[in-house]
């Protein structure tokens, strides 16, 4: 059995494979997984903002290194603020599960949204094109297009699509949700090493599925 559940900011799809959102991330766990982890924690956290707070970490590369690339073109020359963020962007995307906060999701969730990156990407390309500065300018324009269709997300995750033996990058980040929720509610997370299996044993299953 499949259901729909949605709130105005997101919608998702949870089967017994896991957690699908309109945005095509996978989370390998449902909420029956979750209870048993962490008995009690959907009472104080639902499903909902989990998945609502995973998905902005899962987000949060693109957002934050066109925001890292928009400040470094106004001070160092355009080239070198490229492969800065792209740089940052690797990084981040592949370590991001270490630095999971609560507090820090929150802001994550404000960076990610189209109203704030198409202001701070007009505002900053439009004054380096007034100065003249017009190989900036085509830097981020570019490097914009790039985080909104998600290439250089698409280009880690086949980087990644064969390592099979580890956890997800998007179920490490649903994981520490997990374990960071479950500490400030003061619910001691249980079988943590039982969890990673199941993460894996899903997305096993789930990619045996489609070959």
């Amino acid at each position: 059995m499949s259901k729909f559940t949605s709130r105005p900011q997101n919608l998702y799809l949870e089967t017994q494979l896991g957690i699908v959102t309109r945005t095509g991330d996978w989370f390998h766990t449902t909420a029956k997984h979750i209870e048993q982890f962490v008995p009690g924690l959907l009472e104080e956290r639902d499903l909902d903002h989990l998945v609502e707070e995973a998905v902005a970490w899962v987000r949060s590369a693109d957002s934050l290194a066109l925001t890292l690339l928009l400040v470094l073109l106004i001070y160092i020359h355009p080239i070198f603020a490229a492969v800065i963020a792209i740089t940052f962007h690797f990084f981040w995307y592949r370590f991001k599960s270490a630095f999971v906060t609560i507090y820090l999701g929150k802001v994550l969730k404000l960076m990610n949204k189209d109203g704030y990156l198409l202001i701070i990407s007009l505002v900053i390309i439009s004054l380096l094109g007034m100065n003249g500065q017009y190989l900036a300018a085509g830097v981020g324009l570019v490097f914009f297009f790039l985080m909104k269709l998600g290439l250089l997300k698409r280009l880690w995750d086949k980087i990644d699509e064969d390592s099979a033996d580890q956890l997800s990058l998007n179920d490490r980040v649903f994981k520490m949700v997990l374990i960071k929720y479950a500490i400030y509610y003061n619910k001691a997370p249980s079988e943590v090493q039982h969890m990673e299996n199941k993460f894996k044993e899903l997305a096993l299953s789930r990619k045996q599925g489609k070959g």
